[in-house]
Parts: structure tokens; sequence; C-alpha cells
């Protein structure tokens, strides 16, 4: 290109200012590679949001399906009132955490609608009943009734018919809980030889109590007095019934000596170690602790009430961070983040509803919430909540009130405890807070959930958070080294173009 000693004809004057040319393709071939970067990056994005939305809505192989993932795949749609598990969390169609409690009655026990009355004026939300199965799997009932504090008489035989005595008289029972806008729990006590027969007898009660109470509403599941069993034994519900969970019995992980039923990670404490007011108020605390509903299988007297009647969020409309109450001072405190348990957003009239028994509070109560406006009617004995507009975090007090100061506590009817109850929208935050509120809510979501997803969606947000960050940083990468290669480039080039014309 250059010589040491021929004169060079002098370069015309229009190609001492080619560079500007020269440079617009440069930046011409910039602009293409800036818009490929750009394209490949939000491929790449869109690609993972996909993969991970897979991931999420399929269940992990041998696992059974949660309950949101049973409602997807059900036909027909659930009953009202059905209860869906979302990771350790038990959850309502609403998508609202929820904490049972109620008592556990034994096979053949009488009740009623007053009965059930009585419960819903203590402030239980929920009745395990109980049921006892024979070596066959069949449900002959009991030739005798008994108070709901102890055990039925001898059972009698099946009908020659090959219909279920013992079935029909749990439906009364299960009419009457319902009835009073309480759930209801059924749980299957096999006799002595049934527990030998083993999965074959439990598989066949199962079927015949999934078929006949299907479409019950406001059933919890199917609860299982018995050794785990085999995985076969979900199938047996679900080949009759797509939307109820089963329950099995494990140790409580408080206590040795309690148990607990288990739906995958989700759990309800149903046997106490003991009756004494001690040992029951210790495990109703380590339940509240530990987040748990219950059903209590103790008899139920002003001693176990003073003990097991409390206030509670018997349904929360977001994850719940934590609860407590102190019996001393009657004062409940709870906080949650308003977002669904199992992903997605709230409709209208997703309220909070905290149970509030007459026995706790004579003089009714007094309630401080931040984050969160009270709809209900003062002394209301279901306290509704309806979260504010941007707020990220909702912090509830309730504590008893002077007397004469407040109205006394009513008993919750039946019904909608929070009737005509619309949720407020919630805008988001203007200019740079919307980022930072979300990241903050998103924040404690995870913190709150403990990542208790499971195969539910918890897993799956997790997954998110790195993964689509991770694709945008890979393609901003190509983008900007993509840059530093071109910038590069052009420095050389301008170098040589001035280097020519220094030393022609």
């Amino acid at each position: 290109m250059y010589s040491s000693g021929a004169p060079r004809a002098p370069r015309p004057r229009w190609n001492e200012h080619r560079p500007t040319g020269r440079f617009a393709a440069g930046r011409r071939g910039l602009g293409r590679l800036i818009t490929t970067g750009v394209t490949v990056a939000v491929t790449t994005v869109a690609a993972t949001a996909g993969v991970v939305s897979a991931l999420g809505a399929q269940p992990a192989r041998g696992a059974e399906p949660t309950g949101l993932a049973l409602t997807a795949i059900a036909a027909g749609g659930p009953p009202a009132g059905t209860v869906l598990r979302a990771g350790r969390f038990i959850v309502d169609l609403e998508g609202r955490v929820l904490f049972l409690h109620g008592p556990s009655v034994p096979p053949g026990a009488v009740v009623d609608t007053a009965t059930a009355g009585q419960w819903a004026a203590e402030g239980f939300n929920a009745v395990s009943i109980g049921v006892r199965m024979d070596t066959d799997g069949t449900f002959a009932g009991s030739s005798s009734s008994s108070s709901s504090s102890s055990h039925a008489g001898m059972p009698a035989r099946a009908a020659a018919d090959g219909s279920d005595p013992g079935l029909e008289q749990l439906a009364t029972a299960v009419d009457a809980v319902v009835g009073r806008g309480l759930r209801v729990m059924i749980q299957i006590v096999p006799t002595a030889a049934a527990v030998r027969a083993g999965d074959e007898a439990f598989a066949a009660g199962l079927r015949r109590v999934a078929g006949r109470f299907h479409d019950v509403a406001g059933l919890v599941g199917f609860e299982l007095v018995a050794p785990a069993g085999s995985p076969a034994l979900n199938g047996a519900v679900r080949d009759t019934d797509a939307h109820h969970l089963l329950w099995r019995q494990s140790i409580a992980p408080f206590d040795a000596a309690a148990s607990v039923v288990t739906n995958d990670e989700a759990a309800l404490l149903v046997g106490w170690a003991a009756g004494d007011p001690a040992t029951v108020l210790r495990l109703v605390s380590a339940a509240d602790a530990t987040q748990l509903g219950w059903f209590f299988d103790r008899p139920l007297n002003d001693t176990t009430l003073g003990a097991v009647a409390r206030p509670y969020p018997a349904a929360v409309a977001g994850v719940p961070v934590g609860f407590t109450y102190s019996p001393s001072g009657r004062l409940l405190t709870l906080s949650y983040v308003p977002v669904p348990a199992g992903g997605g957003a709230f409709s209208g009239g997703a309220a909070t509803q905290i149970r509030v028994p007459t026995r706790v509070y004579p003089d009714g109560y007094v309630v401080r919430a931040n984050g969160a406006t009270v709809v209900s009617a003062p002394g209301a004995g279901v306290l509704c909540l309806v979260t504010d507009a941007r707020a990220a975090r909702v912090d509830v007090r309730v504590e008893p009130a002077a007397a004469g100061r407040e109205p006394p506590v009513a008993a919750p009817v039946a019904g909608d405890p929070c009737p005509g109850v619309t949720a407020r929208p919630t805008a988001p935050p203007a200019g740079g807070q919307a980022v930072d509120g979300a990241m903050r809510t998103d924040r404690a979501a995870s913190r709150a959930t403990g990542q208790a997803g499971g195969t539910g969606g918890g897993q799956t947000g997790g997954m998110a958070l790195w993964a689509l960050p991770l694709a945008g940083a890979v393609g901003m990468a190509s983008v900007l080294g993509g840059l530093r290669w071109r910038m590069r480039r052009g420095r050389g080039g301008r170098a040589a173009v001035a280097g020519s014309r220094r030393f022609p």
C-alpha cells in the first residue's frame, strides 16, 4: 500500500472526507448488531419464561398433583367451598390461605344443627366427622348413637342391598355442619380387622366415601386414620373425586406424642397427646406458631374450650407472615403479604376473615389495622378486612375493649360471613416506586412462604426470579460485547486513516 520512493498522486478532494461514508456504513452495521442483540435477549427471556411457566404447570413425576393442579385438570369444576393446596398452605377457591379450627367427632356421634350452631358461636369454622369402615371397605354404621364426647357402640351389619348405613348416618351429620356454614373433614376410622386387610380394604372404602360425598360444598377432604399405605390410595380418591384431597396421619413436627394429617407439605393437627389444659394450650400455641390448623379430638367442656376457643385468622387474603395469640392479654396479632399463596392475583371480594369468639371478648373488641380497612360491623363474630390500595403488607391487632365502649360480639350466622364485600383494586405506585414496591412485595412473599411451593407456585416463582434476569444478562452481554468489538474496530480504522494522512 505504501511506496518508499515513487511519488504518490494527490488524493482527490472528495476522498479526503471519505471517512464519513465509511463510518456511516459502520454505524448501519452497529445498528443492525444492536437490533439483533436486543431481539436475541427478548427472545431468550420469552423462551425462558415459557419454560418456567410450563414447569410450574406440570406436577412433579410420581407426586400427587396439588389441589390447584387438580382443579385445572378436573372436569366440571369443584363444588363451592372446596379446599385446595398451595405448597404448605391450604387455600380456598379464591386463593386465600385457610386455618381450620374445630372439634373432631368420633364415629356414630350425634351431630345436629343446634350443636353445629354452638360450635360456630365458639369461633370454630370446621368439623371432622368420623365413620367406621369394615374389613371389606363398607360402612355398616352403628346400632346406637352416643354423645359427641364418647365413641359409638358396636357396629351393625351392612345392608343386604349393598348400601352403607354408616355413610347415610354420616350424611345427616355432614348436612347439619355444612348447613351452619362450617367446613367438614370426613375421617375414615377402620376396624382392627380392616387395618390388617390393608390397602385393598382402604381403597374400596375411599372409593365408596368419595363417590357419596364428592359434591358436598365445604368439604376439606378425606382423612384416613391408618398407616400411610401405598401411593395407589391417592388414585382411589381421584378415580371418583378429582377435586378433594386425601389426608394421612403422621407424627407432629413439634411433639412426638401428637399427630397430624398431611397432604404433601400441608398439615393439620388432629391427635392431641393429652387433654389437660396445660398440654392443650401448649399444642394449640405450637400449631399457631407453625401456622397449622387443627381438629380437637378431646371432649369439649368449659375447661378445654377455655384453651381452644380463641381468635384466629380463618381466611387470609395473602401469604401469612405470622400470627400469635396471647391468652393473658387476649391479644391477637396477624401480619401478611397481600398476594395469593398459589400465585396470580385476587379477584374482587377476597376479604380476610378473623374469627372472634364471644367467650374471649365478652365486652367486645378493638381492631387496629395497617394496610387494610375493616368492612364488617362493630362486634361482628367474623371480622372482615379488605386490603388498602398500594399496601405491600398488612398488620392487624385485635384486643379486648373496655366495658361499655364496644358492642358485644355477635355469633356468626350461616352463609358468607362477609357478604357484599368488594376488594379495593391495588393501583401500582406512580413513577419509580412501582418496581421497588413490587420487588419488596415479592421478597416479602418469598420470605413468608419460605419457598414452600413444593410442586406449587412458590418453587416456580423462585426459578423465574433467577432465570429471567440471567437470560436478560446473556442477551445484554452479547449486545455490549458487540459494541465493544465495533468500537475497537472503529478506533483502529480511524487510526489507520490518520496514519495515511500523516505519512503519505
